[in-house]
């Protein structure tokens, strides 16, 4: 087998940079066209702070925590700070009064923040969002008011020390890194896009097909099938780092099963470019059949892990 692995591989190396370098180029891309949609699919809210306050400026913060929104600050001589809502530059736009701070200290929040809102769905979580980070900076307060009933002094910074500590993380986050998986709805679509994107290996590895010496070939036991095996072993194998490369990275730690189920089908994929490369002669007829079967490998690989 060395000499086989010599030709498809150590004489193929600078190929396979390319092959690889194409790969990184088409994941980068995915990369920055999930942070733009992401991001478009953020819920815009805009806060003015009329209060300046460190009370008022940790309640932004709290909201700007969230990972559904995005956050724009209006200054505080902005007259029509709800003008963004109806141009529809924002799902929400909030008001924090002057005095948010001592309200906030004396539990009397009621009616206190002004917010103008979009009055469906989205504006409905946008509510939820603010209401759920302004209770949380309320109870500490509602904590010490409680105490102070009960004639049990406490400082407020006592009290937002030991909140803080002994509130629970939640473990929602910890079961989805950990937990492994049989399917990744994410990576699959990713590598769905690298199997159509590896492709580009039968233009760079056309000089293996050199008709002459193939026939030469042809005269040992089994040569081409060490030839083709030898091939498809070795790209086989590097799509299968680079899923293992992507499932990491986004540290989704997938099942056996997931990685067993991969590997056949990359086989399957490997053999038929195997076939397309050393089989069709024409360049135009090759790269044609080398876009249909990645495409249709690819709707395959979707149809069977999503």
């Amino acid at each position: 087998m060395k000499p086989y692995i010599q030709l498809v591989v150590f004489k193929q190396w600078l190929q396979y940079i390319l092959l690889v370098t194409t790969i990184v180029i088409a994941l980068v891309l995915i990369g920055m066209g999930y942070r733009v949609a992401h991001d478009n699919f953020k819920i815009p809210i805009t806060i003015q702070d009329l209060d300046q306050t460190t009370a008022s400026k940790s309640f932004v913060n709290k909201i700007k925590q969230s990972d559904y929104v995005t956050i724009k600050k209006v200054d505080e001589d902005e007259s029509y700070i709800e003008d963004d809502v109806t141009k529809k530059e924002a799902i929400l736009n909030m008001q924090i009064p002057k005095g948010f701070s001592q309200k906030l200290k004396e539990n009397r929040l009621k009616e206190t923040i002004q917010l103008y809102g979009r009055d469906d769905f989205i504006g409905g979580i946008a509510v939820e969002i603010v209401s759920s980070s302004l209770y949380e900076q309320q109870i500490p307060n509602i904590i010490y008011e409680h105490l102070e009933d009960m004639k049990q002094h406490q400082s407020i910074d006592a009290i937002n020390k030991s909140y803080h500590k002994h509130t629970p993380e939640s473990k929602i986050k910890f079961v989805s890194l950990t937990k492994q998986a049989q399917h990744s709805i994410s990576i699959s679509l990713i590598f769905a896009v690298i199997l159509f994107v590896s492709a580009v290996q039968v233009v760079l590895h056309y000089r293996l097909n050199q008709q002459a010496a193939l026939q030469r070939l042809s005269q040992y036991h089994l040569s081409r099938f060490k030839l083709y095996s030898t091939y498809v072993m070795t790209h086989t194998i590097l799509l299968l780092l680079v899923l293992l490369a992507v499932s990491l990275y986004l540290s989704q730690p997938l099942s056996l099963i997931f990685y067993l189920k991969s590997l056949l089908l990359i086989l399957i994929y490997e053999i038929g470019i195997v076939f397309i490369l050393f089989h069709i002669q024409t360049i135009s007829h090759r790269l044609f059949m080398t876009f249909i079967y990645a495409l249709a490998m690819g709707i395959v690989y979707l149809t069977i892990f999503m």
